[in-house]
């Protein structure tokens, strides 16, 4: 499951029922469609996502047309795109970039595609291409507040946008796609030295009216999307010997991009670059240029790194037609701000009972933080991964009660729906669920073992706050009503203010069960004293 781009702050009153979106993105080099349900909450559940490499743009090197193989091949794509999305009821929103915007033929693809499939497919313009990957772009990275440079390179154009708070501070579309340029300059096998020099000499060329307006904005950040990126990314992962189910919120240093253009580069021939570790097979014919277009855009503006975004002109689609759906209510959507948030509510609707324990344990864990400040050290970000595991130390529950808090680990460690929190982020706080009751952490644990010192201490540090929190609410009651901590004489002495007519007796055994790690890694006593309310 994945969040959707804004979870609103209150019951969303704009839909009863549950409403299912099936996005169809055609690409030049791929076709892709993701299946996704509406809750009545505001979030999304990703249903089902598929992706197909059906090369509508290949054998006409100017894209004047779409040649009879390649349509059919299209075709062929969106009828079983059409049986996914009916299998599900799903409302359909086809849309289609460089290929089919540039082609003369295209109203054939068109007329053919809505005849035999049923699909009205919107042809955009490049501009709202890029619009639209911003969008998807700002609901998997927590990027809203700053000015960032996107660079998305598809297989007929890339696209390069700033922006800045939701607003779009520049944008260009430009016929740099890998496909295209590989049909232009990149065609023999091997590549000469020539043809490459007559293909960066072309990029250059077109990037040069665009670059110094890019410059002269100063984006904070370069975010890449698409195919080409997250190949790069793959191969430079690979090389370092890493394993990583998810590639967002990955950050390249330029250092590491660099060794990767050598090695594609230096394999002359679509055999050798194969060879590559990383490299996705369909992308050896064409990842040349792509390649060849990243190296001009981040040489130009002295980019120190990218960062990669698995969310791109797909999920756009997704949130710009959800987004028209509001129009017609009385509810709009807020910002694209705070996809944190809408991440931890998504997963914590895996086990909705456990909400108002989560609520207890959150706030009474918080406080318990907020008292000790000057004990533990921290700040205000590893509050956020407290408060987070906090709201989903218990998610694991959906699974099975025996070993819930390994199943929690994995479901947060796993689930797509953490977007906005980087790889190290997440494993950190899938630990401190981990970690939230039976033993704590130890060093023969694997996963604890992979951490740096530092967070190995982090995670201990977190986890004895969350246990603590999560005893305190033992019965699952709600009994304690607030606490306040206090550093006395050597020790901690935390008061407990409980609601008088119920009996905390299973809080106090808990806690006092479960404060070791607590006292061991703080080297102090905790001791709790009771006040009926």
């Amino acid at each position: 499951m994945l969040p959707f781009s804004q979870i609103l702050r209150k019951p969303n009153q704009a839909f009863r029922t549950e409403k299912i979106l099936a996005a169809i993105d055609l690409g030049t080099n791929s076709f892709h469609i993701v299946v996704v349900k509406l809750r009545p909450d505001g979030t999304l559940e990703y249903l089902t996502k598929e992706k197909e490499s059906v090369r509508l743009g290949s054998g006409s090197s100017d894209y004047a047309v779409i040649t009879d193989d390649a349509m059919d091949r299209g075709l062929a794509c969106l009828k079983r795109f059409k049986t996914l999305a009916d299998s599900y009821k799903a409302e359909i929103r086809a849309v289609a970039t460089s290929a089919l915007r540039e082609a003369e033929n295209r109203q054939v693809f068109l007329d053919r595609a809505e005849k035999e499939t049923g699909i009205q497919i919107q042809v955009i313009s490049g501009n709202e291409e890029a619009r639209l990957i911003y969008l998807g772009i700002l609901q998997g990275l927590p990027v809203f507040d700053k000015r960032i440079l996107l660079i998305d390179i598809g297989g007929g154009s890339t696209e390069l946008l700033i922006g800045e708070k939701g607003d779009i501070l520049f944008s260009t579309s430009m016929k740099l796609g890998a496909i295209r340029l590989t049909e232009k300059y990149l065609k023999k096998d091997p590549i000469s030295a020539t043809d490459l020099q007559k293909c960066r000499l072309h990029i250059e060329s077109v990037l040069s009216a665009f670059l110094p307006q890019i410059e002269t904005l100063k984006p904070f950040m370069v975010v890449g999307s698409s195919g080409t990126i997250t190949s790069v990314t793959s191969m430079v992962l690979e090389k370092k010997g890493e394993k990583r189910e998810r590639l967002n919120g990955t950050e390249i240093p330029i250092d590491s991009f660099k060794e990767i253009r050598k090695q594609v580069l230096d394999a002359e021939s679509i055999k050798k670059r194969l060879k590559i570790p990383g490299l996705d097979a369909k992308r050896g014919d064409i990842i040349v240029g792509g390649i060849l277009v990243l190296d001009e855009v981040l040489q130009r503006i002295k980019a120190p790194s990218f960062t990669v975004s698995d969310f791109a002109l797909r999920e756009g689609i997704v949130y710009d037609t959800i987004e028209s759906w509001y129009r017609h209510t009385d509810t709009s959507l807020p910002r694209l701000d705070n996809i944190r948030d809408k991440a931890i509510k998504t997963v914590a609707n895996l086990y909705p009972q456990g909400k108002k324990h989560a609520e207890t344990v959150t706030k009474l864990t918080l406080q318990l933080f907020d008292d000790l400040t000057n004990l533990h050290g921290l700040g205000n970000l590893e509050r956020d991964y407290l408060e987070t595991a906090c709201n989903l130390h218990q998610v694991g529950l959906c699974i099975s009660h025996h070993n819930y808090h390994k199943h929690s680990y994995y479901i947060i460690r796993n689930s797509e729906a953490m977007v906005g929190f980087s790889n190290a982020e997440i494993e950190i706080i899938a630990l401190l669920a981990r970690y939230h009751r039976k033993g704590g952490p130890k060093g023969k644990h694997e996963e604890f073992k992979a951490l740096r010192p530092e967070d190995q201490l982090l995670v201990r540090k977190l986890a004895s706050f969350l246990r603590i929190g999560d005893g305190l609410d033992r019965s699952e009651k709600s009994i304690m009503e607030r606490l306040d901590a206090v550093m006395e004489k050597g020790k901690v002495n935390c008061r407990l203010y409980y609601k008088k007519s119920e009996d905390p007796n299973l809080e106090i055994w808990s806690v006092s069960e479960k404060k070791d790690l607590f006292e061991d890694t703080f080297g102090t006593n905790l001791e709790f004293h009771l006040h009926p309310i």
